[in-house]
């Protein structure tokens, strides 16, 4: 088979066809910086800054995606909670922006059409994705990126609250999703032009927090409504990631409309990829921590070689870490995992 470029491999396996090799995804975000030598606060607001170091990391790694140096947690910093900003690290958020079920009714969220509104969020995530973008020199494939529906609202509520909400008082967690998932939708509507796929991370979703039933009911309806959007409207893959063990909510992730399940290193592959079947495409699961981190290029090899005659026998997977990999992972390691997607053949 002739050799794809990388939007060509990645159309194959969204469209369940036997692409030349295994795509590679090295969900790589903050690890970039220290894999440039570069510290975080000097890229956490500074755009241009973040896509010199970018386009420097993708030259070592030579990934099929492009994930971004993106500050995750300024998606909530324009809220004026309290967000702290480590000097090696992501801002962590602190407190909350719902206190109660009355400020889901009554606080308004900030609309990130308005940069006067949302600089923040403008220079932590949407202009580090669309400067990127505009000045890459490879034909790694971009991603736009937010937290997902179930995530923000536990963010701006609080996932306990928001646990507790779902348990004791449903239709204030309902709200709480629906107001989140029109910030998650202006977000993706400001930094996916022009990308090649949507990147969903939405970790508070995970089996271990909630059920299916509580998936379909407080998950599901949002999520399902965005990726119609999405899809509608930028004509792209949408990738959706969710932490932990996901096999009490595998059988009603494809029912989201999504195209590629992103899955944790805490599941069996062959588990996930029997119950999905060729409904949608599998990505993951490389270890982070014992693997990518802490492992030997050895060890990274032997353990991609397995996830993939596990998950990519017909096609329709792609190799990558199984969250995202840590800040200090060596770039040997990384290099590893590509190398063993690249030469690995199915």
């Amino acid at each position: 088979m002739a050799e794809m470029s990388k939007k060509e491999r990645f159309e194959a396996v969204v469209n369940g066809e036997l692409p030349d090799r295994v795509p590679v995804h090295d969900v790589a975000c903050i690890a970039m910086s220290k894999a440039t030598g570069n510290i975080w606060k000097d890229l956490r607001f500074n755009v241009e800054a973040s896509t010199k170091a970018t386009l420097e990391y993708n030259k070592l790694s030579d990934s099929d995606f492009c994930f971004g140096m993106l500050e995750t947690s300024s998606m909530f910093s324009d809220l004026g909670v309290d967000v702290s900003q480590p000097e090696d690290n992501y801002g962590n958020v602190g407190s909350f922006y719902f206190s109660s079920p009355e400020d889901i009714e009554t606080k308004e969220l900030y609309d990130p059409s308005d940069r006067s509104q949302s600089p923040l969020v403008h220079k932590g995530i949407i202009d580090k994705i669309q400067d990127y973008r505009k000045n890459k020199t490879s034909d790694q494939l971009t991603c736009g990126w937010s937290w997902g529906a179930f995530t923000t609202a536990g963010f701006l509520r609080g996932p306990e609250n928001l646990l507790m909400d779902v348990l004791e008082d449903p239709d204030s967690a309902k709200k709480a999703v629906c107001k989140a998932a029109k910030l998650v939708d202006g977000l993706i509507r400001e930094d996916s032009v022009g990308v090649d796929v949507i990147w969903i991370a939405d970790p508070t979703s995970t089996g271990g927090m909630i059920d299916e039933a509580m998936f379909r009911e407080f998950v599901l309806p949002e999520t399902k409504k965005l990726v119609e959007g999405w899809k509608r409207d930028f004509g792209v893959p949408v990738m959706y990631h969710v932490c932990g063990d996901t096999m009490p909510i595998i059988d009603a992730v494809p029912e989201t409309g999504i195209d590629i399940f992103s899955i944790d290193h805490a599941m069996n592959m062959a588990a996930a990829r029997e119950r999905v079947k060729d409904k949608i495409c599998l990505m993951g699961n490389v270890d982070p921590i014992t693997a990518l981190l802490n492992g030997t290029p050895e060890d990274v090899t032997r353990e991609s070689k397995r996830i993939i005659e596990e998950g990519g026998a017909d096609g329709r997977f792609i190799l990558a870490g199984g969250c995202e990999v840590a800040r200090d992972t060596p770039i040997e390691n990384i290099q590893a995992m590509v190398s063993a997607a690249k030469n690995y053949r199915y």
